[in-house]
């Protein structure tokens, strides 16, 4: 009997290999007639192929030897002078016979170990078919070669065709074959009536080498195994390249690639909470990947897992799907689980919409593993989570950066300078960018030079329709399921697909924020032509509501225009909040856009938002608008965005005080009192709050300027062109010495009194004090000073501060030690 994994015959009644150690099979050493005529025929077709590109080479080489003798011939009739020619002709025939010859053997060494080396490959990869192919080509080049029998060896162990292993193992006994470097001296060979067997790198001591071995041995052959032998016993007989079929997958289970469907249910308690099923038909491996991750020179197989059903450590009642990264390496006689790591948390949980994945990024000659989670909830309770990590690993997983678990909220905001910064050392340079941009706390897994592992999406698939029906009744069943997709491998079409659809998001965000600067270059025009005019030409303003322009235009500087952008639904997408505040006070939002593909739109166009209106954003996602009509009557409206870019309003109901003085709010399905109604916003949970307003007035010279806005009118016709005398943006210099000033000098002392009072990281606020100082025609320049430690009564200069009148921009140089410039945009602070 031979022994699957290093080829030593043994015994047919022994039970373990007595050179590796490993557990033989019991196998009948004869092949059925069919595999004999098999082997055969593949014995006959392999020699029959060597012969003929053989036979090629010498039949080219007889026929040069036949021209040359004609050739002599006929120059030399004497017979010794022909004899001789005959005689050199065939020792140079030898030499070139010779050269062909060892030049061909040459040409086969390389296609040799190009085979080799593409079939370790897709070894590596667990693509068994295509390296099966590979190496059974390789050994009609070199039929000496050991490797390649020991390698399909290892292919068929790991399909459970043990069989095929022994029956390769014999072949290549039978054919002589030994490991490159171990070739046996023919004398020798003769002089040993066996061959030796190939030495193997993990020998396992003899049976009879302790007594420590013998009692295990025992026990084994006994049967009885407690659960660290169980571990031992799954290690002995497999490497790295088969640990995966032959050990995990029958323990744990195998994830499939494909899309699946997950209902919605309601959450336990809650009666208008539903949330999709979690997912628990994947589990177990997920991926896997075998490479020296460590720098060793030794590979370590890396394990994507897939655990269900887990306890949440912060929330003890609810369980949720994670994925760990184990890392198993060959130590000694077995394979260990050296370390394991948590790296995706609540996948293919109860979130509308999910993108998870793990993908690996080489970088300065070490190898990260990046992965990261958003999950976003929409449909009744409106929340995200955002979580990401870089890890490598030197025999324990190291921490690169990391979100250190799921962030809910505005928990993110302080990680992404720091995790940004990160990034972009190690070349993941879009995923940074993005994080700055949009403050999402995921990973771009299509950047280039990266090898993605798995990625796990979950989508919504419901529209207006099925939303609307829901929203009356909160019955589930009216919902289609979501749709789950797990992708495990990544060809290069769909890379290159990937990167395709990366460019086109790219090109979509930067469509969305020119056609959102649209709208608020429309408000500017507006305010700067004024409010009469706006209402003469209503269509050349679609997309502004008039009630702002005439606030802002009556009030005379009380009343500013506003914006912010804010992702009311959690698509992924932010929709632009235009508003008013005057003096000071709270912000109003009169205009809701959204952008839908190819342009920003106006998500309540029907003068919803009017005079007397009123919109209040929750943070579920709801959209709340009471419309007066006067002191006792109005109508109060709920909306939701749908998720193809309009709004569907769920519930309506009628104010009238003077007909319905109990049940003021009612309609065709309930009346309501003002206590109840209260009770009904209460449940709705909080307003949004905190928004980062920006003052769009202050952008504009004053009160309407008509000869301004035909001014602007002109440059809008004229951009892009360079024509001479036309302010363009490759020509700045020229540009800021013939335009009109923004920021007046009262504006931007007082932005920077109120920058100033927040603090820096140089003083507090409440110690520095800005001091006016002069003002040119683009550029007005101050100094600030802090009180003197110590010593409060008097005050030293930190800070000289110029600031750009045209564009804002301002420069802060500090005067107290080193001199250090700070550059920023005076009305973004």
């Amino acid at each position: 009997m031979y022994c699957s994994k290093c080829g030593a015959e043994n015994a047919d009644h022994a039970k373990f290999c007595g050179k590796c150690g490993a557990e033989l099979v019991q196998i009948p050493q004869e092949s059925t007639q069919e595999e004999k005529s098999a082997e055969k025929k593949v014995e006959e077709n392999l020699q029959k192929d060597f012969e003929a590109e053989e036979t090629e080479n010498f039949q080219e080489i007889e026929q040069e030897r036949k021209q040359e003798a004609e050739q002599q011939e006929t120059k030399r009739r004497k017979n010794f002078r022909i004899a001789a020619a005959v005689g050199i002709s065939t020792v140079l025939i030898a030499g070139v016979t010779t050269g062909v010859y060892f030049g061909m053997k040459d040409k086969q060494e390389k296609t040799f170990q190009t085979k080799i080396a593409m079939a370790d490959k897709y070894l590596e990869d667990m693509e068994y078919e295509k390296a099966e192919e590979l190496y059974l080509e390789s050994i009609k080049i070199d039929p000496k070669e050991r490797k390649s029998y020991d390698k399909l060896a290892e292919i068929y162990t790991a399909q459970g065709k043990e069989k095929k292993a022994e029956a390769i193992l014999k072949k290549a006994k039978e054919n002589g074959a030994v490991a490159k470097g171990q070739e046996v001296p023919k004398k020798e060979a003769q002089s040993n009536e066996k061959p030796a067997a190939e030495p193997v790198p993990d020998e396992k001591p003899s049976p009879n080498s302790s007594s420590q071995e013998e009692n295990k041995e025992e026990e084994e052959n006994k049967g009885e195994h407690t659960q660290d032998q169980d571990k031992i016993d799954d290690t002995k007989a497999v490497s790295l390249e088969t640990y995966v079929d032959k050990v995990l997958v029958p323990k744990y289970g195998k994830c499939t690639a494909g899309t699946y469907e997950s209902k919605y249910v309601k959450k336990d308690g809650e009666k208008k909470i539903v949330q999709p099923e979690r997912l628990e038909k994947q589990k177990g491996v997920l991926a896997s990947k075998l490479k020296d991750f460590d720098g060793d020179g030794e590979k370590e197989l890396l394990v994507l897992m897939l655990k269900t059903g887990e306890e949440d450590k912060a929330k003890k009642d609810e369980k949720h799907n994670h994925v760990y990264l184990q890392m198993y390496e060959k130590k000694e006689k077995s394979i260990k689980l050296a370390a394991e790591y948590l790296a995706l948390r609540n996948v293919m949980g109860n979130a509308e919409t999910e993108r998870q994945g793990i993908f690996l990024k080489e970088s300065g000659g070490k190898i990260y593993i990046c992965g990261s989670t958003a999950n976003q909830y929409s449909l009744t309770a409106r929340s995200h989570e955002y979580g990401m990590f870089a890890v490598n690993y030197d025999g324990t997983f190291r921490e690169y950066a990391s979100t250190k678990g799921l962030l809910t909220g505005e928990e993110h905001e302080k990680e992404i300078t720091d995790i940004s910064a990160k990034l972009e050392k190690i070349g993941l340079n879009a995923t940074a960018k993005r994080m700055r941009g949009y403050s999402e706390l995921w990973f771009e897994f299509d950047e280039s030079g990266v090898e993605i592992l798995a990625e796990l999406t979950t989508t919504e698939q419901n529209g207006t329709e099925e939303l609307s029906e829901f929203y009356e009744t909160y019955d589930s069943s009216v919902l289609k399921p979501v749709q789950r997709k797990v992708t495990l491998k990544f060809d290069k079409k769909e890379i290159e697909a990937a990167a395709k659809r990366t460019e086109e998001r790219l090109k979509k965000e930067q469509k969305k924020d020119e056609a959102y600067q649209k709208i608020l270059d429309e408000y500017q025009e507006a305010l700067l032509m004024g409010a009469s005019e706006v209402q003469k030409d209503p269509e050349g303003y679609p997309n502004i509501n008039p009630l702002l322009v005439f606030l802002t235009e009556t009030d005379k500087g009380k009343t500013e225009i506003i914006y912010t952008m804010y992702d009311i639904d959690e698509s992924g997408e932010k929709e632009l909040l235009v508003g008013s505040r005057s003096n000071g006070g709270d912000e109003r939002v009169v205009g809701v856009y959204c952008f839908d593909g190819v342009d920003a739109k106006n998500m309540f166009e029907d003068q919803t938002l009017a005079e007397r209106s009123l919109l209040q954003i929750y943070e579920n996602g709801t959209m709340y608008i009471y419309g007066s009509g006067g002191a006792s009557y109005g109508n109060a409206s709920f909306y939701r965005m749908d998720g193809e870019h309009t709004v569907i309003q769920t519930e309506q109901y009628t104010f009238d005080m003077e007909g319905h003085p109990e049940q003021p709010y009612y309609n065709d399905k309930e009346a309501l009192s003002k206590e109840a109604f209260q009770k009904k916003l209460d449940s709705m949970g909080k307003t949004v709050s905190g928004l980062k307003w920006k003052t769009l007035s202050e952008r504009i010279t004053g009160e309407a300027d008509p000869e301004a806005a035909k001014k602007k009118e002109a440059e809008t016709e004229n951009a892009g062109q360079s024509q001479e005398g036309i302010k363009t943006s490759e020509n700045p210099i020229q540009q800021e010495e013939e335009q009109t000033p923004v920021y007046s000098d009262s504006e931007i002392q007082k932005k920077l009194e109120e920058y100033y009072a927040k603090g820096t990281e140089d003083a507090k606020g409440e110690e520095m004090t800005v001091l006016e100082q002069e003002s040119t025609k683009s550029e007005y320049l101050v100094k600030v000073t802090t009180k003197v430690p110590g010593n409060e009564t008097v005050e030293q200069v930190l800070y000289e501060v110029t600031v750009n009148k045209i564009t804002g921009e301002t420069v802060q140089k500090r005067v107290l030690t080193d001199g250090k410039t700070v550059t920023f945009l005076l009305w973004e602070n």
